[in-house]
Formats: structure tokens, C-alpha cells, sequence
């Protein structure tokens, strides 16, 4: 069984393979070797290793797509941080075994149908994951993930408790932003998919969560059900108030551009200017975006200054212009 924070031990669990014809994308640990450097982290009250979070907090991720959007969007999401979910699974208008993506039963086409999709996507998972991982991340096909931060935040967190995490907003009774991201932990979905059974089979028109509606405003209507169930949105801000799940991409808050009136309006906690050091996602990526951050994250090198104060020099560039 996946661990619960106050029990960090080294776990792996086993690959769950492929399932229903639909090929897992695994994380690529090689990648960590960046977050590695901050090697000792403090969760709660017990230190643990960055490599024992990372193989010990289970999160699947789901990327909402459409058939149009799979060569640029979605393959630049496949390519770069979908490899460090623990499992990745691509949603979409239709069934792509070469993509390969999934359209879970209800699942209409549209974008204004994004809801029906969300819905049929966390039942789907309730009945073939749920036991498999510790918490379930939603995505659009314009969102980049920081999966390492993700999981540093949720090892503070029990995933047998009720938790939603993503950028708060206010009205509607609060809810969190679908293209940020939020993210479930294993007993708000257990929670979830309980008062989504009740309700299709009851007979009363004054239903709390609308889970058999085709189209609404997803993220809106997400937080709706939740809250209907006593699940509110948790804190995802950093030390310095700064959000972990920013609505903005990098290039927004990196030249400091002063927010848009209704971010100001709507947002549940006080506005920091700055991206957080901590940062899990960030919002209307396009490919080449996405492309760069991951680049720049995990891939950029620079010169290792040596122990006699001298640098190693690759013998590329010395000899090339030879």
C-alpha cells in the first residue's frame, strides 16, 4: 500500500504495467539529479531524503487533451515532465493506442464539454487506481509541472485525509484553477466518486454535485462537489505567500507584469508578486515554453570549478578552431 507521510520509509511499489491497453509513462528518475543538491528535507517533524520522497509519494497524473492538440501540446508534455508522474495518462476526446490516449467512458468532445471529462476521467481512476497511488493530479495540455516540488509539498500531507490543493479562487464557494492544476489526494477521490454514485442514482433534481452534466465550468464546478463533502481547497502558498500553483506562465511573473484585475478580484490569498522557489506548476505554456523550462531545469550544464581553482575545459572547444 502507498505510504502515508508519518511513515516515509523507502517504498517503491510495484510497476502496475500496462492496464486496459493503455501504456504507462513512468517518471525518469536520471532526471532528479538537480533536486538531489537539497539532499536532506524536513517534513512535519522528521527529516528524510529527497530520493526517499520521491519513491515513496505516489502521484498519477492526468493531462486533459483533444485529438487536434496531441502533435504539439501533448507530445511536449510527454517528452518533458509527464516522465516524472509516477503515472501519466492522456486524456482525450477519442481512444490513440499509439499515443496512446484514453477516453473514458462519458467523455464527450468540446472544450465547453471539459466537465463530463473531468468527471468520467476521477471515476475511471477510482475503479482501476485507487490503491495504486497516494494522490491524482489534473492538467490541461498548457500546463507545466515541477512533479519533485509537487511531491516535497505532499509529503506534508496525509493522502488517507482529505485533501485539494491548487490556486484558490473565491467565488462560487471557492474552488481551485483546472489549468494550474489541482491535485486529490486518495480519500477525496474515495469521497468523491461516493457522492457522485449517490446522486446519479437518486431521483431528486437538487443535487449538490452535477457529475452527470455534459458541459460547465470545470474547475468551478470540481470545487462545487468537493465542498459538498466538507473538502475545501487547502494553502498552496510558499513561505512568502507566493503561489505554488501559479495561473500565469514563468514569463508573466519572471518580468514582474502587474496581474490582471480579476486575478486580483477573485484570488483567496493576499497577491506576492514573484515566482516562488518552490514553484509546482504554471499555466498557458505553449510546446516551445514548456520545452525551454524543462530544458533549463534539468538538462543545462555549467563549468565545475575544480578544487586547485582551475575549470575543466572540454577538449571540444579547445581544439575546434585548430
Amino acid at each position: 500500500m502507498p505510504t502515508a507521510p508519518m511513515n516515509l520509509s523507502p517504498l517503491l511499489l510495484p510497476e502496475s504495467g500496462k492496464r486496459n491497453g493503455l501504456i504507462s509513462i513512468r517518471r525518469n528518475l536520471q532526471h532528479n539529479r538537480v533536486m538531489e543538491n537539497r539532499d536532506i528535507l524536513t517534513t512535519n517533524k522528521h527529516q528524510v531524503s529527497f530520493k526517499e520522497i520521491q519513491k515513496s509519494i505516489r502521484v498519477l497524473c492526468f493531462v486533459e487533451t483533444c485529438s487536434k492538440n496531441l502533435a504539439r501540446k501533448a507530445q511536449a508534455i510527454k517528452e518533458t515532465w509527464a516522465k516524472r508522474c509516477d503515472e501519466t495518462i492522456f486524456i482525450s476526446d477519442e481512444n490513440n493506442t499509439s499515443f496512446p490516449t484514453l477516453a473514458p467512458p462519458g467523455v464527450h468532445a468540446g472544450y465547453k464539454a471539459l466537465w463530463s471529462k473531468t468527471v468520467s476521467t476521477f471515476r475511471y481512476l477510482h475503479q482501476n487506481y485507487l490503491n495504486d497511488f497516494d494522490w491524482f493530479m489534473k492538467t490541461d495540455d498548457d500546463t507545466y509541472v515541477v512533479v519533485e516540488n509537487l511531491k516535497i509539498f505532499l509529503a506534508n500531507h496525509n493522502p488517507d485525509v482529505p485533501h485539494y490543493f491548487g490556486k484558490h479562487y473565491k467565488p462560487y464557494g471557492g474552488y481551485t484553477s483546472g489549468g494550474a492544476g489541482y491535485v486529490l489526494s486518495r480519500q477525496s477521490l474515495i469521497m468523491l466518486e461516493s457522492l457522485i454514485q449517490k446522486e446519479t442514482s437518486s431521483k431528486t433534481r437538487r443535487k449538490k454535485c452535477k457529475a452527470t452534466m455534459v458541459n460547465g465550468v470545470e474547475d468551478v464546478l470540481m470545487g462545487n462537489c468537493l465542498a459538498a463533502i466538507g473538502i475545501h481547497p487547502g494553502k498552496a502558498v510558499d513561505e512568502d505567500g507566493r503561489d505554488l500553483f501559479s495561473s500565469f506562465p514563468i514569463s508573466h511573473s519572471i518580468q514582474h507584469r502587474p496581474f490582471p484585475s480579476w486575478y486580483i478580484k477573485f484570488s483567496n490569498d493576499p497577491i506576492v508578486t514573484g515566482v516562488s522557489k518552490k514553484v509546482i506548476s504554471f499555466h498557458y505554456m505553449d510546446p516551445t515554453q514548456i520545452r525551454i523550462m524543462d530544458f533549463l531545469v534539468y538538462d543545462l550544464s555549467f563549468l565545475q570549478q575544480s578544487k586547485n581553482n582551475s575549470f575543466a575545459i572540454d577538449s571540444y572547444y579547445i581544439n575546434r578552431d585548430s
